[in-house]
């Protein structure tokens, strides 16, 4: 291909791509991301929420080589930023983000490599097939490759180089937060991108620099964490994208564990072996849906739910509650119930499940089996909370010392970090003909089930 082709984006305009990028967009792992939705069954409430891994890849590329130019970084560091940034959802599951819950779940943590133990496992499986798939290797070269995989897991020379891929300003965010509100039709994701590139900066010894801002860019990044916690809290966590993402779950852990099928329990059980990782390249979301649902697996707890999925009959919220001191007894009340969802609290949830199918059974006069019964919990951190991640804050260059973004913007200085909300849902098969009848349900619910959650602290 000749030096500067040029692919047309929905959000960044023309990007172009050199010579190896566009050799690496060929390769099945790449074209895979095709049949992989940004944000999984999210189009089932956002109609145009149908774009995939593949352009939101593509984006990433993009805006990554945007900031390395504007940090002047060398050509050679340039172009590896790109190539990691395009490579980097390689090793994303079907339905992008459900999968990395199933592949906590189900991988082996023996097969996890020492000094990848905090990685996310999706990024894992992103470096081994860098280092393993022949077309990928064949293009890339045994030394680029080897770069890359060490860049997208524990790093690569410069703090810089991470930076831009993984931390709090990553280029990553940067085209998720754009593109995501673009195809929902929403703009709580919208940011000023350009003048947030002009705001960026390097600090530190010459090759232990560090990418932070200018004091004068503040405003810029203000508008940039606003526009991650609205798109957090409007779309990621809005109720109908909750329940897809739970429903999902639910039919894969049923068609796992009592189901029996072993052709999906080989997808999410990791063990680090070459042959997981061709498995694991041979799916998408719909072959993930139309090979176990109940046209494919009849009388199955996974083939029902998937189809539910795909007719969208879905479950219902019966019941949602804000976790606070408040409303339950004791902070071990409130730690039990937000952690819920994790594979150690299966008993109880399954406990807690069983006695709210016999409350929504009694109180809607339908037939309510517990395993299609899901109890939920998630948060939403405080906006401070939100300009960090895992890694690092934001760090704003004023004089000759680096000061926390937040303590440099009046704005989030006068927000209280300790502020969070957690929140349990119930979900169900519950079938309501109109919103009067929703409400008195949902009103006649209310006490048993707050009972119900409340008994957790006696639950062994």
């Amino acid at each position: 291909m000749p030096p500067g082709f040029q692919v047309r984006d929905a959000i960044h305009g023309f990007v172009r791509l050199l010579d190896t990028e566009v050799d690496l967009i060929d390769p099945r792992l790449f074209q895979r991301l095709r049949g992989i939705r940004q944000l999984a069954l999210a189009s089932l409430v956002y109609p145009g929420a149908l774009h995939t891994r593949f352009d939101h890849s593509l984006g990433v590329c993009h805006v990554a080589g945007m900031m390395a130019e504007q940090l002047g970084l060398s050509q050679d560091e340039r172009e590896l930023v790109r190539l990691a940034a395009l490579l980097h959802d390689l090793g994303h599951g079907p339905f992008s983000h459900v999968s990395e819950n199933l592949l906590k779940r189900y991988a082996n943590p023996a097969a996890i490599p020492d000094g990848h133990k905090k990685e996310k496992i999706h990024e894992l499986i992103t470096s081994r097939f860098i280092q393993t798939d022949e077309q990928i290797r064949r293009i890339l070269g045994e030394s680029t490759g080897q770069k890359l995989a060490q860049l997208l897991s524990a790093g690569h020379g410069q703090p810089v180089l991470r930076s831009l891929l993984s931390g709090p300003l990553d280029a990553d965010k940067q085209d998720y937060l754009l593109r995501d509100s673009r195809f929902c039709g929403v703009q709580y994701g919208v940011f000023d991108i350009e003048q947030l590139h002009r705001s960026l900066t390097l600090f530190g010894p010459e090759n232990e620099k560090e990418l932070m801002i200018k004091r004068d860019g503040i405003h810029a990044v203000e508008q940039y964490v606003l526009a991650k916690y609205y798109l957090t809290t409007n779309v990621y966590r809005h109720r109908v994208r909750l329940i897809t993402d739970q429903m999902l779950i639910r039919a894969i852990v049923l068609g796992i564990e009592e189901d029996d099928i072993e052709d999906l329990r080989k997808i999410y059980a990791f063990d680090n072996s070459r042959d997981f990782l061709e498995h694991y390249a041979a799916w998408d979301d719909s072959r993930v849906l139309h090979r176990f649902d109940a046209d494919a697996r009849p009388n199955t707890a996974c083939g029902e739910i998937l189809t539910r999925l795909q007719r969208r009959r879905l479950f219902k919220q019966v019941y949602s509650m804000r976790i606070t001191a408040e409303r339950t007894a004791s902070p071990e009340v409130r730690e039990r119930l937000a952690t819920l969802g994790s594979p150690a609290n299966d008993q109880l949830r399954r406990e807690l499940e069983g006695q709210l199918a016999q409350i929504l059974t009694k109180h809607t006069g339908q037939r309510i089996e517990s395993r299609f019964v899901i109890v939920h919990g998630f948060d939403i951190e405080s906006v401070r909370t939100a300009s960090r991640n895992d890694e690092a804050g934001i760090m704003v260059v004023s004089g000759n010392t680096p000061r926390p973004f937040e303590q440099e913007s009046a704005l989030f200085n006068s927000i209280n970090e300790g502020y969070a909300e957690v929140y349990l849902e119930v979900y169900a098969p519950v079938v309501w003909q109109t919103r009067t009848e929703r409400e008195q349900l949902r009103s006649r619910l209310e006490g048993p089930i707050y009972e119900c959650l409340q008994s957790i602290s006696t639950t062994s």
